[in-house]
């Protein structure tokens, strides 16, 4: 197949720190590539690939990269500079099948461009714009990252559900655990990053918190999560890269992820499951198709019940963890299940013989 895959402008890929879209992408077009696919890329300048790359913006639109790049109109811009990029593309380009991660700014062109457009879901879409779009194009086609992101909008054209995948070379089992949490993630109240550090000091153990601080959560962060940091109980260390996060995840007790919104699919479970440390997570968004609830980690509906009980997690294997993700959520998995979506669609659409 000829496939084209449109990557997001926000993230360089693969991405050094931040970026789970940028780390599935990478995945998958490398992935497909191995396949033998011809497999064109659509991204950031500075993207790192075996593909052919087709520059759509100059640098990620990543924190001070642009000069006010966090101003809403002023990143609509570039965003609308892209999709005209990428418009270019698709009309003078012969494509078998575009497979679009850069989100509901180009649904309503599936009707005008040539090349059947399929959409990942990768954010919530129940909220503004993107609720607005799909729920007048309900006719393009879709695929979800868990189930539990089809909710919002039940009744429109979803193709399959492919969960995320990692590259499980990059993650080591650690049998060996010391007496800490980590939680990993952007520091945003969604995230329950306030929540993680009040369930750790009712169990009177150290949380270790790694991750990116975004423009828009910078006041959240300084009036609510540093005040807490004393740098022995709570301890934060930023961004962390592959090799940190893999040594980070390996010696953890657990992975703590107090959720506080309905996320379609985070990479931080699994990357934590294969570095055997089960997840503690309370009862939102995907946790439930991801984790095995008493055998990879906890799935608990309020904040008490992990209190009452955290004690389970001396009792899970973390060789279990570890096998559970090589089976289900390894990138093979994932590069494959995209590969039968295209061949199905393009074959029900009658593009293939």
């Amino acid at each position: 197949m000829n496939i084209c895959i449109i990557a997001p402008i926000d993230e360089k890929i693969p991405p050094k720190f931040y970026g789970g879209i940028g780390r599935i992408i990478n995945v998958l077009v490398e992935g497909l590539a191995q396949k033998k696919h011809n497999v064109t890329l659509l991204a950031p300048e500075n993207t790192e690939t075996s593909a052919r790359l087709i520059p759509i913006i100059k640098r990620p639109l990543e924190a001070n990269n642009h000069e006010n790049n966090n101003d809403p109109e002023t990143r609509e811009i570039f965003f609308k500079s892209s999709i005209k990029k990428i418009k270019e593309v698709l009309e003078n380009e012969k494509f078998d099948i575009v497979n679009n991660h850069l989100g509901w700014r180009l649904v309503p062109f599936n009707n005008i461009i040539d090349p059947p457009i399929i959409t990942t879901l990768h954010t919530p879409i129940n909220q503004g714009n993107r609720r607005i779009v799909f729920s007048n194009f309900k006719e393009a086609p879709v695929i979800s990252t868990s189930n539990n992101q089809r909710k919002a909008l039940p009744n429109i054209n979803y193709l399959e559900t492919i969960y995320n995948g990692i590259d499980i070379s990059l993650y080591s089992l650690s049998e060996k655990y010391y007496d800490y949490l980590v939680f990993l993630g952007r520091m945003s109240p969604e995230k329950g990053v306030l929540e993680a550090i009040q369930i750790a000091k009712k169990l009177e153990i150290k949380l270790i918190l790694a991750g990116a601080i975004h423009e828009w959560d910078k006041n959240y962060f300084t009036t609510k999560i540093k005040p807490n940091i004393d740098n022995k109980k709570i301890i934060f260390l930023g961004e962390i890269d592959d090799i940190q996060k893999n040594k980070l995840l390996g010696g953890a007790k657990a992975l703590l992820a107090p959720i506080q919104w309905d996320e379609p699919f985070g990479l931080t479970f699994i990357e934590s499951m294969a570095c055997g440390a089960p997840v503690i997570a309370l009862n939102r968004g995907y946790a439930q198709e991801v984790i095995i609830n008493g055998v990879t980690g906890i799935i608990a509906n309020s904040i008490p019940e992990i209190y009452k009980r955290f004690k389970e997690i001396n009792e899970i294997s973390r060789k279990k963890c570890r096998l559970y993700v090589e089976e289900k959520f390894n990138s093979n998995v994932m590069v494959n299940n995209y590969e039968k979506t295209y061949y199905s669609y393009l074959k029900k659409h009658e593009k293939i013989k």
